[in-house]
């Protein structure tokens, strides 16, 4: 640990021989992109205990495991999804292994006129000006350690164009984590545009195989152009042994809309930081999300909402249960700048102990800066209510159903804001699997 209370970080050695065959290296605006972000890492490490946004969430046992590149160790072949993926139905599936696209076991999307999915490596080599207002331009290596370590050592991704008044499609991306015999970390980019008046439904599922220690640690940098709309679905059911560190950070211009959903099943330690920056009037966020967690799960989402210019609209619900010695964390930002006239933003966070031994951290935060908003925020914690309990079984349910149907019915009051009733209903039978695993 250095002395500032921030940790020397283990990819150093093991990356620094790969830069130079690192997609768009030989791209000067693309080099200097890594060169700043790695000497950011190299000088400040990963964050802290020191380090206020990420105090709930230590990463000195991240900094002690010896990562190596994924793309230079021998994964194991992936020749079918894992049990555990949802089925989202009329959405095409895009599955990326190690954060690389696997076009074997995807979905074609080249008949969607209007909408262009393809591999990061590939845009950044053969038209990397695509990428140039984007890359680099909202995920700020300089304020955001993790995505300052992705722009460092990101080797693909995926590149997501809806062109305007695109009509709307659904895709399901998979990411798959498959390390084989060490330890090996990934970190995919993804750039999301949606210009003015397109709309597009966006569902990912981050999952690994079993047994397997690896560091998964995605950005993804996402323009939702004027009158466009993007409904995002984050599904989080990692490995037991495995990290998970995702950063999305979104400008919305005016009229745009955003629907992000971030539910989170497993995982040794996750953490879904998300900030989203309303910069048009009449643009509209609402981050929503649940999590269940048991074991020694850790599951942290941050989320930031900044309301830059007036009549912008944000709302935050977020509910979960933690069992055994699992450690839930949220921590939610609103910011209304001083011209941010007529904001109007939620935020709420509810927690339910299924036990004596998780621990919950919450912390929300309210910067005003503006005196013509509605502002709110709240957060309660608690257990079950064993009056609640005997009800059920006073009138002949058995104690597990009843018990599952009290948790359930806490959790469903935020899986019901899921708009795409598909994608509803594959988020609400991964949480009930996840209750009958409790259970057994």
């Amino acid at each position: 640990m250095r002395a500032s209370g921030l940790l020397d970080h283990p990819f150093r050695d093991a990356y620094a021989a790969r830069a130079g065959v690192l997609p768009g290296a030989t791209q000067p605006w693309v080099d200097g992109l890594r060169q700043t972000a790695r000497g950011l890492l190299n000088a400040a490490g990963l964050p802290g205990p020191k380090a206020e946004t990420w105090k709930f969430t230590p990463l000195a046992d991240v900094a002690r495991i010896p990562f190596v590149p994924a793309c230079a160790v021998a994964a194991p072949a992936v020749r079918e999804l894992p049990p555990g993926v949802p089925s989202i139905a009329g959405a095409r599936c895009i599955v990326l292994v190690n954060g690389v696209p696997r076009p074997e076991l995807s979905e074609r999307c080249d008949d969607l006129k209007g909408l262009r999915v393809a591999s990061f490596r590939d845009v950044l080599a053969r038209e990397p000006q695509t990428l140039k207002p984007y890359l680099g331009g909202l995920a700020s290596a300089g304020a955001l350690p993790l995505a300052a370590l992705n722009t460092a050592y990101m080797a693909d991704g995926l590149v997501v164009i809806a062109e305007p008044g695109f009509a709307g499609a659904t895709l399901h991306v998979v990411s798959l984590g498959a390390a084989g015999a060490e330890p090996a970390a990934f970190h995919p980019r993804h750039v999301v545009v949606l210009n003015p008046g397109a709309r597009l439904t966006m569902v990912e599922s981050h999952v690994g195989l079993p047994g397997q220690s690896y560091l998964a640690n995605p950005v993804a940098e996402i323009g939702v152009g004027e009158g466009a709309r993007l409904d995002r679905y984050v599904m989080v059911a990692e490995d037991p042994g495995a990290f998970h560190f995702a950063t999305a950070v979104m400008a919305v211009a005016a009229g745009g809309r955003v629907e992000s959903f971030h539910l989170g099943l497993g995982g040794a330690k996750v953490r879904q930081e998300v900030r989203a920056a309303l910069n048009g009037p009449e643009a509209a966020c609402r981050i929503n999300g649940v999590y269940a967690l048991g074991g020694t799960a850790h599951h942290d989402l941050t989320t930031v909402v900044e309301h830059l210019v007036p009549r912008g609209t944000s709302s935050q619900l977020v509910k979960g249960v933690v069992d055994d010695r699992s450690h839930a964390v949220f921590q939610g930002r609103i910011h209304v700048a001083p011209n941010a006239q007529k904001t109007d933003a939620r935020q709420l966070h509810k927690a339910l102990f299924l036990g004596r031994g998780p621990a919950v951290d919450c912390k929300p935060e309210l910067e005003i800066f503006a005196d013509d908003v509605q502002c709110a925020h709240g957060a309660a914690t608690g257990e079950l209510n064993p009056d609640h309990l005997f009800y059920l079984m006073a009138r002949g349910i058995d104690r597990e159903t009843a018990y599952a149907l009290l948790v359930t019915g806490f959790l469903d009051e935020a899986v019901e804001t899921i708009a795409d009733d598909g994608v509803r209903a594959a988020f609400a039978a991964a949480v009930h699997a996840w209750l009958k695993r409790r259970a057994a």
